[in-house]
């Protein structure tokens, strides 16, 4: 009788603990969402505050608040929580922890079709060919890898080795181009540096309408990536279907990486880094990391990209640079660590994690 006692406090003890852990997070990235949207705005004071609820086309501090600088923090917001959620996928179907959405070939293949969308239609409308070029690319390196990984039995080897050789094939491709084609071509090599300036409405609209719903839908299936962690023997075993799983995870990774390269361009080591900070702070049960990451993600791609602004002012360093400044050490710190397994006790009961 003693011991469910202290079973229930120590559980309830640790409930309250993640509830205090994510209310913490979330008024950390609202924080840092109203510091980003109102810091060194010209002409904003305590004075002028009334001026940004007056509505008018002339209003050129209501402009710079609510429509430069507030789609560019809630863009942060979807993509950061997009990225570090496709790595949470990604990682838990590969069982590599060095597992990153770029090895799906998303973000080279949005590259090389932007690219060739440029030199087939010019830069009159760079936004918008972007967009359409991107969108395609980024369906057509995920479709490419997941054919490669499934065409016969799948290993987690087979899916990171198809996406390193895709990625790479890809990456030479839109070198070769960009040498190639000799005219400026600075909006698609600053766009390639990962980029959330100049994000507007519709960008955020996407975002809601594509990025979000998958993100939601990711929550629901933590305890089956429990299960997957087992091994693929034990979670057959359980009745899982283990490829059907496997398949769905790489659709939404696709489809959560596609969507942030589309309308941001190719932002890396967001969804190396943030699983790992999860597991770190709450542990390894899925149903708790997936959430947590894509708050995680959110939180630092916004200071990321806030950092970006003000490092070498007045001029603007790309978000997906300082995002590498972070992870390239930070990648260097996980190949050098030395790497243990973690038992199925860690889960609990399989029946509990998979619920």
């Amino acid at each position: 009788m003693t011991a469910n006692k202290n079973g229930r406090r120590k559980l309830l003890r640790s409930a309250f603990s993640v509830f205090v852990l994510f209310c913490f997070l979330f008024i950390l990235l609202l924080a840092m969402g109203m510091i980003a949207t109102f810091t060194n705005v010209k002409g904003l004071s305590l004075e002028t505050i009334p001026q940004l609820f007056e509505f008018s086309p002339d209003n050129a501090l209501a402009y710079k608040v609510w429509d430069v600088r507030l789609p560019r923090v809630i863009l942060a917001v979807i993509i950061g929580a997009a990225l570090a959620t496709a790595g949470c996928l990604l990682q838990a179907i590969t069982h590599n922890a060095l597992a990153d959405p770029e090895v799906m070939g998303v973000n080279q293949g949005a590259s090389l079709f932007a690219v060739s969308g440029l030199m087939l239609f010019g830069q009159e409308d760079v936004s918008a060919v972007i967009m359409i070029a991107a969108c395609i690319g980024a369906v057509a390196g995920g479709s490419v890898v997941y054919s490669m990984s499934f065409r016969r039995l799948f290993t987690p080897t087979r899916l990171v080795l198809s996406g390193i050789a895709v990625s790479f094939f890809f990456g030479s491709m839109t070198t070769g181009l960009i040498l190639i084609y000799d005219t400026s071509l600075s909006e698609i090599i600053y766009w390639m540096a990962g980029k959330l300036s100049g994000a507007s409405w519709l960008d955020v609209k996407l975002g809601l309408m594509f990025i979000l719903p998958v993100v939601a839908v990711s929550f629901f299936m933590g305890g089956q990536f429990n299960l997957l962690a087992l091994g693929d023997e034990i979670a057959q075993g359980l009745g899982q279907k283990v490829t059907l799983v496997r398949r769905a995870a790489a659709i939404m990774t696709a489809v959560l990486v596609g969507g942030a390269v589309a309308v941001a361009g190719p932002i890396g080591f967001v969804g190396l880094m943030v699983p790992h900070m999860a597991r770190f702070l709450i542990g390894p049960d899925y149903r708790l990391i997936i959430p947590l990451s894509a708050l995680l993600g959110a939180t630092l791609l916004l200071a990321a990209d806030f950092a970006g602004q003000y490092v070498m002012y007045p001029a603007e360093t790309p978000v997906g640079i300082i995002t590498a400044l972070l992870g390239v050490p930070f990648f260097l710190y996980l190949l050098n660590r030395p790497q243990t397994r973690p038992k199925a006790s860690a889960y609990g009961d399989a029946r509990e994690v998979s619920g």
